[in-house]
């Protein structure tokens, strides 16, 4: 997974390989936190 933050914005953009992960408000230190939450979340996706 890549991502990309913009401290302009304070945006975390996580790009998944299922969908992208958009979070909004986000501090330098709460970016490992984000990654491995959008990993879970991909991991945990089921499409129909």
């Amino acid at each position: 997974m890549k991502f990309k933050y913009s401290t302009r914005t304070r945006t975390l953009t996580v790009f998944g390989a299922k969908m992208d992960h958009i979070f909004h408000n986000v501090s330098v230190g709460e970016i490992e936190e984000l990654v491995i939450d959008a990993k879970f979340k991909e991991a945990r996706w089921v499409t129909r």
